[in-house]
């Protein structure tokens, strides 16, 4: 059933609350982490904040980084179940999205194959984050923990291991803003309140729509109805 005549039902509330946390979370851990890299450019915020004041909420909010998908595994089980499931399942359709993207960024309207609850372009973006995350988190707790446990040679290793991880996935969240908020910002929506617009549900996830309407939970009629 749409929500107001108008809206698919996608994320439940867990998961959304998961998304911000993760995403405040790693932008909070980047910037309190700047002075580092850039003393000249950034070391004001050392300068307002105090040293200590940093390195803890850096601390803080890494935390939150870590702990973000596992409490997502209690409060978001489905939500999380569905993004593993299907960052597993990429398939030619997806990646025939990936070739035709690129015309709809331009503004073309490419003859896209239908995608499931997650296209091909987010598929990939889920899967580099997965990765960014993984490797954040180990080198993070090697710089943190690691102290007259690990070799010092090892520990070295970590610091620019852990610097281009966060510059990539720096990258990849502006451009998942820019895409969100810029080229589609209907998808917005289902980070806001976990329903996006049937019109954009059935153009962007077309093969999910075809699935809610084979078992049952949302039908034609409606999506028509929603459309026009």
């Amino acid at each position: 059933m749409l929500v107001d005549k108008k809206f698919v039902p996608r994320h439940k509330a867990g998961f959304v609350l998961c998304h911000w946390l993760n995403g405040i979370s790693f932008l909070m851990l980047f910037i309190t982490a700047l002075p580092l890299y850039d003393p000249n450019y950034f070391g004001f915020l050392y300068n307002a904040l105090g040293t200590s004041t940093l390195q803890n909420a850096h601390k803080f909010f890494a935390v939150i980084f870590i702990v973000t998908p596992i409490i997502g595994l209690f409060i978001a089980r489905d939500g999380y179940s569905m993004l593993i499931g299907q960052v597993l399942k990429f398939n030619k359709d997806d990646m025939t999205f990936l070739v035709k993207f690129p015309g709809e960024l331009l503004g073309q309207d490419p003859k896209m194959p239908k995608q499931g609850f997650y296209n091909g372009g987010e598929k990939m973006n889920i899967a580099l984050q997965m990765a960014l995350w993984c490797v954040l988190v180990c080198s993070g707790l090697v710089l943190w923990l690691g102290s007259g446990i690990i070799d010092n040679s090892v520990r070295a290793w970590m610091i620019p291991v852990h610097s281009i991880a966060a510059g990539i996935g720096f990258a990849a969240a502006l451009g998942h803003i820019y895409l969100a908020v810029g080229v589609n910002p209907d998808s917005l929506q289902g980070m806001k309140n976990g329903t996006i617009k049937a019109d954009y549900a059935m153009h962007h996830h077309g093969a999910w729509v075809d699935e809610l309407v084979a078992e049952g939970k949302v039908t034609k009629k409606e999506l028509e109805e929603a459309v026009h």
